[in-house]
């Protein structure tokens, strides 16, 4: 008798089959083999392969925000900790699976658009709670220039292995930590002037 199959690991293995082929790319037949699974065994589990969509981000929007340290004790912290988390991830996987899946859904899969679109709201919006913590002015705005910058880098990993924009990207991100502490200090030289 088969040992059962956890529902965790279909979605690691969804997430990578998404992240090396796209959606159009990935089958649930590639699912099942890669998970030991009968592919009716699989539909039991996920009816489909947009089904899969929203477990797939559930897991790596939690994978990318787990742990952090806490941004109203050291908001810096937490958002190097992120930034770097967002950028390991891109280097030794090349790609974004949400980017990469943004692309790949259409119309006729609805519930996997809103899925993509729900993951990016998500992570700009702890990305802006991170910054809002150390009082950066417009964090939300921040947050989607920073995470543009960093899924846009991504482009360069999958066409030629450049790292080098990613590690500009990243090392702008953390800038806004180490400007936001000079900004700090200068406004409380002139309250105190």
């Amino acid at each position: 008798m088969r040992e059962p199959v956890p529902i965790h690991r279909i979605v690691v293995e969804a997430r990578e089959l998404f992240r090396e082929y796209g959606y159009e790319g990935a089958s649930m037949r590639d699912l099942a083999d890669r998970v030991g699974l009968r592919p009716q065994s699989l539909y039991t589990r996920f009816p489909s392969k947009e089904s899969l969509v929203r477990e797939v981000l559930a897991l790596t929007l939690d994978d990318t925000l787990a742990d952090l340290p806490d941004s109203k004790t050291d908001w810096r912290a937490a958002w190097r900790t992120l930034i770097r988390r967002i950028a390991e991830t891109f280097e030794t996987r090349g790609r974004c699976v949400g980017l990469h899946l943004a692309y790949g859904v259409t119309a006729q899969t609805p519930d996997a658009q809103e899925a993509v679109r729900a993951f990016f709201l998500r992570l700009r919006d702890a990305m802006a709670g991170i910054l809002d913590a150390g009082e950066v002015s417009e964090p939300a705005a921040v947050a989607e220039d920073i995470l543009a910058q960093l899924e846009g880098a991504t482009l360069w990993i999958a066409t030629s292995g450049d790292m080098t924009p990613l590690r500009r990207a990243v090392e702008r991100a953390c800038d806004i930590a180490i400007l936001s502490s000079a900004l700090s200090r200068s406004t409380e030289i002139e309250k105190k002037r």
